[in-house]
């Protein structure tokens, strides 16, 4: 994807860190970042996890079970969504030297319980359509913010990991109870 935008260059102090972790990431043996984390149910529907050292909190609404204290996975799954597309267009905004005062995303899904619940195989266990309505309050010309949009969409991680397939490799580990564990 083209992103010269008129030979446009970093001027924030975190448009040229990005410049350089994008220039570090062209050697093969610096692109790669492992990515980890642990989530256990820890009360009826609620599930404690624990990603780079920080605690989240994930739970059902008390109409389906849960404390309702918490979003639910498809909830979080959407927040990803929202907040790898801002990241990415601030780092590009600021690498493209792009003014951005603020960026948000409202995000809306329908999600048909009768494919969670097997109750219809035709009918998808996700969400078959996602809106994301992004908010950017810009003096810059529409047409330079709409190519940020699409360098952004281009490249956002959760995005891509929500429009395309994914590998997702399932192992098991049973243990009785009283046996250590991990």
């Amino acid at each position: 994807m083209a992103m010269d935008l008129n030979g446009r260059l970093p001027s924030s102090e975190f448009g040229r860190r990005f410049a350089r972790f994008r220039d570090a990431a062209a050697n093969p043996q610096q692109s790669c970042e492992t990515m980890f984390g642990t989530t256990r149910q820890v009360e009826g529907l609620r599930s404690e996890s624990l990603f780079s050292h920080l605690p989240m909190t994930i739970d059902e609404p008390v109409s389906f079970g849960g404390s309702g204290q918490a979003p639910n996975p498809a909830e979080v799954m959407l927040a990803a969504l929202g907040a790898s597309l801002e990241v990415t267009i601030r780092c590009y905004a600021e690498y493209l030297n792009i003014t951005v005062d603020s960026v948000g995303v409202d995000l809306s899904a329908e999600l048909d319980t009768q494919g969670f619940f097997g109750i219809n195989a035709h009918v998808r266990a996700g969400f078959p359509l996602i809106t994301a309505k992004v908010n950017i309050v810009s003096s810059e010309e529409i047409e330079v913010i709409s190519d940020l949009l699409e360098i952004a969409s281009s490249l956002c991680p959760v995005l891509d990991n929500v429009k395309n397939p994914t590998n997702v490799y399932i192992e098991l580990d049973i243990r009785k109870p009283g046996d250590a564990t991990s």
